[in-house]
């Protein structure tokens, strides 16, 4: 009886700790729970329902609209350029760019703007874990508490807590990308060349292939609202003209000359120093840069005397392809630029073929490969002609081939020597073309875009897409059917086996 008596008490000792013990684990996870909540710190949105609808559905249906482009079905995105106005304004501009993103993954996302509310030197780095938009929150990446320990980056929660330039990009990044980490960058006004060099420098070490920049800007702001009107009434086209400037200098990664043009001449472009870093960033020959689209405000809404420009442009990595041997020393390429240079200037002052004295042509030119010239005008073709058989020296077709790019091409009135100086030369070496070994109906998923130059041949007539062919042309079906239509065939033409389709590769250089 009196140990029967002794197991009650131990028993129910048991159950009161086992009780305790239950609760003090659920009491501990709570805890912890509770505290995750407490340890974020949100940067909440800022111009929803101003900027950009602040309500779920209506913030879907508008960026459903802006991002109808087509996407970039093959090669890396490594970086766009974005406007950042209201959506009503800037968002269709907007959407060219980010559209280009669908099917694309990256882990980190670098979004990188202005300040329209500080003037400081360097860039503003937040200690938000978060920052939130009407389609959720987005985790800010652990490599912002590294960089603060950094030269030229400094703790400002309060420039990035008002500042539209970064929250604009961001539901186009969660409409597209998804999931991803954020580093938020903002860049002072008052940013030296040598300061954004080495902000470059220390940003290279965070960069990967996993890693997409984007950089915020809107482009020139004219009129009187804006304190910048030298061209009176007519000025849309000298202001487009100015802008183009600025996209050329930064598709061919000029940083000192894109610098002085942006603090000189387009001072009214609030990107002067994100544009400057992002030329500086990607001028290692491994990026290609393209404007995908442009717009005005004025022409949006009929403002005949103030107008902010808009422009969206898309870099992607040049894919080295392995059929390409023995290629080009980066001497020989400026040879070449400067040969096709000075073979229009003397044509166009004499009339007469350049000469070369076979002394003084480098080795490696002498062999004979095929080779396409391609002229542009403030990003606007204007001849392209070529060899696509290695019929002549290299060197000599450059000179044969930016004469008849000039003068030659049926699609376009010969240059003149008052544009000459406003001409871009494009050289393309090309490697031999050979049969593509895949049966008709599998020639789509064999192409490799951005990467093969195409051929269509049948009897004596050729047709032929350049691999820079694929940026206007991403959709192997699209390219294939109009090539078929540049030679004169049915769209349909390269399903038959009577026509041949030969590939190719290229080494394209400009000036």
């Amino acid at each position: 009886m009196q140990s029967s008596c002794l197991k009650l008490p131990i028993l129910l000792i048991i159950v009161v700790i086992l009780l305790s013990s239950c609760g003090q684990i659920k009491d501990n996870r709570l805890t912890s729970i509770n505290m995750e909540k407490t340890q974020q710190k949100i940067r909440a949105a800022a111009v929803a329902g101003a900027f950009y609808p602040d309500g779920v559905m209506e913030l879907n249906q508008q960026l459903t609209s802006f991002l109808a482009g087509k996407p970039v079905k093959n090669g890396q995105i490594l970086a766009l350029v974005a406007p950042h106005a209201g959506y009503s304004y800037s968002g269709k501009v907007a959407g060219q760019a980010f559209s280009k993103l669908w099917g694309k993954k990256y882990k980190t996302v670098w979004v990188i703007g202005p300040s329209h509310n500080a003037s400081f030197s360097g860039v503003a780095v937040p200690d938000y874990t978060h920052f939130k938009t009407p389609l959720g929150k987005i985790k800010v990446s652990e490599i912002i508490s590294k960089l603060l320990q950094k030269k030229n980056f400094q703790l400002a929660d309060a420039v990035h807590q008002p500042e539209h330039s970064l929250e604009v990009e961001l539901p186009f990044l969660q409409k597209t990308v998804g999931n991803f980490e954020l580093v938020p960058l903002i860049f002072g006004n008052q940013t030296s060349l040598g300061q954004l060099k080495e902000i470059v420098a220390t940003l290279k070490k965070y960069y990967n292939e996993d890693t997409l920049i984007v950089i915020s800007c809107d482009f020139i702001h004219y009129g009187p609202n804006y304190g910048y009107a030298p061209f009176g009434k007519n000025f849309a086209a000298k202001v487009k003209a100015m802008d183009m400037q600025v996209v050329d200098y930064l598709v061919n990664f000029q940083t000192e000359a894109l610098s002085d043009y942006l603090e000189n001449t387009a001072i009214t472009n609030d990107g002067a120093q994100v544009l400057t870093f992002l030329a500086e960033f990607l001028k290692d020959g491994q990026a290609q840069g393209k404007q995908v689209a442009y717009d005005t405000s004025g022409n949006i809404t009929g403002d005949t005397e103030n107008s902010v420009s808009y422009a969206s442009l898309v870099f992607t990595k040049i894919q080295k392809s392995e059929e390409l041997e023995n290629q080009l020393s980066q001497e020989e390429k400026d040879y070449l630029l400067k040969l096709a240079r000075q073979t229009l200037n003397d044509y166009y002052k004499t009339g007469k073929v350049l000469k070369v004295d076979e002394a003084d042509i480098p080795t490696r030119l002498k062999a004979r490969q095929g080779v396409f010239v391609t002229l542009t005008e403030k990003g606007n073709l204007r001849g392209c002609i070529g060899y696509i058989e290695p019929v002549k020296s290299i060197n000599q077709s450059v000179i044969d081939n930016a004469i008849s790019a000039a003068v030659d091409d049926p699609r376009f009135s010969p240059v003149t020597q008052d544009e000459l100086k406003n001409i871009e030369i494009e050289i393309s070496v090309l490697s031999v073309p050979k049969i593509l070994d895949a049966p008709t109906k599998s020639r789509l998923t064999t192409l490799r875009p951005l990467v093969d130059g195409v051929v269509l041949e049948e009897g004596n007539r050729r047709s032929t897409y350049l691999p820079q062919g694929w940026e206007d042309l991403s959709d192997p079906d699209e390219f294939l059917s109009s090539l078929c239509s540049k030679g004169g065939w049915p769209q349909s033409c390269w399903t038959k086996d009577s026509v041949k389709l030969y590939t190719y590769q290229a080494e394209v250089f400009h000036e």
